[in-house]
């Protein structure tokens, strides 16, 4: 099995070009999904170590984090975003890894496809064997954040900077996903990708 990174900017479409993979039989993972079940575990040490960094405003007595308050803080204060990734990055790392040897002990596929917007910023991508980078043009990405979450333009803005700007994701980049049109383009774009990726390793 190969292990395959996908990473990308905010709004970029990651999501979408994930699941038309899953749909190609690529095993999927995401980052997002493994730092959430670390820190939402039942008693998680995360989670104690994030209330004691970011103070006990940031615990609802009845929902435990608030995941609102909590997203504000990780893209508006650069340092606490880097203090909680000392903290989440290492349990998510020994999870991932963890998961991608049981998974290729059933030889059941050829690809995983592990998606992460910080694959660059975290330096994991040396882990993987070839790198996937989907882009759009700016006003795509600042109008996707805008509709999807409700952004104000300046709030968006601020979420695409706190990652690294798409330029120094590209310079990583085995392949590349054009999601700057519509559902239907970006699908072929990766369903090309695919087909690209299953040549390079001889499976085609």
């Amino acid at each position: 099995m190969h292990a395959i990174g996908l990473t990308g900017g905010f709004c970029t479409g990651k999501t979408f070009v994930l699941r038309v993979l899953e749909e190609q039989g690529c095993c999927t993972m995401r980052a997002d999904d493994l730092a959430k079940s670390i820190i939402f575990a039942q008693d998680s040490p995360a989670l104690r170590e994030i209330a004691a960094l970011l103070g006990p405003g940031i615990l609802d007595p009845l929902k435990g984090l608030d995941k609102e308050k909590f997203s504000r803080l990780l893209f508006e204060d650069h340092e606490k975003r880097n203090a909680i990734n000392r903290i989440v990055h290492p349990l998510v790392a020994e999870e991932r890894k963890r998961r991608i040897r049981a998974i290729e002990e059933t030889r059941l596929y050829d690809f995983l496809i592990y998606e992460s917007a910080l694959l660059l910023e975290s330096g994991i991508y040396r882990d993987f064997a070839k790198i996937i980078v989907v882009y759009a043009p700016a006003a795509v990405q600042l109008r996707r954040a805008m509709e999807r979450d409700r952004l104000s333009r300046a709030e968006a803005q601020k979420r695409i900077r706190s990652q690294f700007p798409l330029r120094e994701k590209l310079k990583v980049a085995n392949y590349t996903i054009d999601s700057g049109g519509s559902f239907e383009s970006t699908r072929a774009n990766t369903l090309e990708v695919f087909y690209l990726l299953k040549k390079d390793f001889n499976l085609a």
